[in-house]
């Protein structure tokens, strides 16, 4: 039975909510990691995050995102979902507020394209000018949309919902959550058995909420791909090279900031692991894999990623590649057409 949301922690006013531009919530954005078990996130932003899903962008107005809010306090089935978890998201779950369960309704396609439709029609948003009328609507357009074969319906549907998720992640961004993305493979099928999906309601996602027990920073920005890598301008191949003054303009917005690590975060997630019992440091890779890595062309690795980059190699004590771990990377890069000696030289 549905439940009036708790009222006591609403602003009294829209004034009372901080405005973040968007280019700064985008620039904030940190996949958060540790969370401060004895902070609940608000129900009011709660229902903000979801807002701002609902309003994301979709085909047709069919609306096919749905959610599932989970509190960690009050779920009854939290044991049965946390079985479902991802290994290394257990911690994540354990200390946040909610889990938000992204589900992508296959059937609102078939069974919500003629209304959709309307309704844009009926918003302004469906016109003559650009080539739509009844007759072919209803005798061509609707008839074949509505007769896509399934997998097709996925992977529309799918995209929409990520990007419904990705509106509400920003949203939270705004109202200073720590949020993150999680998986939950241990138990292929797991969640839509514990929740009692029926067949066209997929899992596609989970989101974790609560207040980040790190910095916000977490660290700052995570090293990307160089821009030109990544875009192409006008015909594929040719590398869209981005602008030094732009770049300039978005650094002093705040949607290209600091990157990772600032000072300080090894120390950070020692002390973390410290606190809650758990084992210190970070996975590192081979020393002539880091070596390799920080010479690819491909990444933009600022000075404090290059600088920690060698004090890990300094230190000593990395491991190897198990040499089945090699032919099996090597078989499965062969097979998709890679060339393995970059990777594996």
């Amino acid at each position: 039975m549905a439940t009036s949301s708790d009222t006591s922690s609403i602003p009294a006013s829209a004034a009372e909510i901080p405005d973040l531009p968007v280019l700064q919530a985008i620039g904030n954005r940190r996949t958060i990691r540790y969370y401060d078990p004895e902070k609940k996130v608000e129900d009011w932003k709660i229902q903000a995050v979801l807002q701002a899903a609902r309003l994301s962008s979709c085909q047709g107005n069919i609306n096919a995102t749905e959610a599932i809010v989970v509190n960690r306090d009050t779920c009854e089935i939290w044991d049965d979902i946390e079985e479902c978890v991802s290994g290394f998201n257990v911690q994540m779950i354990q200390q946040s507020s909610h889990i938000i369960f992204w589900l992508t309704n296959i059937n609102a396609w078939y069974g919500r394209a003629n209304d959709g439709l309307s309704t844009l029609s009926l918003s302004g948003a469906l016109t003559k000018y650009h080539g739509w009328n009844y007759e072919f609507s209803m005798t061509q357009t609707i008839p074949r949309l509505m007769s896509f074969p399934e997998d097709r319906t996925d992977q529309l549907l799918r995209f929409e919902t990520g990007l419904a998720v990705s509106q509400a992640m920003m949203c939270g961004n705004s109202l200073g959550l720590g949020q993150s993305l999680i998986a939950f493979g241990r138990k292929p099928g797991g969640i839509q058995e514990v929740f009692g999906l029926p067949s066209h309601y997929k899992f596609t996602w989970a989101h974790v909420l609560g207040y980040p027990l790190e910095d916000a920073k977490a660290g700052g920005q995570r090293p990307r791909l160089k821009f030109e890598k990544l875009f192409h301008k006008d015909t594929f191949g040719n590398p869209y090279m981005p602008d030094p003054q732009v770049d300039a303009l978005l650094r002093e917005k705040g949607m290209i900031q600091e990157q990772a690590p600032l000072p300080g975060r090894i120390e950070e997630l020692d002390a973390l692991a410290e606190r809650f019992g758990r084992d210190p440091g970070c996975v590192h890779w081979p020393g002539r894999e880091i070596e390799r890595l920080m010479n690819d062309d491909d990444w933009d690795f600022g000075p404090r990623i290059r600088e920690h980059a060698q004090k890990v190699i300094d230190a000593g004590g990395l491991p190897d590649y198990p040499e089945e771990m090699r032919e099996t990377f090597t078989r499965i890069m062969e097979e998709r057409g890679l060339d393995t000696s970059k990777y594996l030289s």
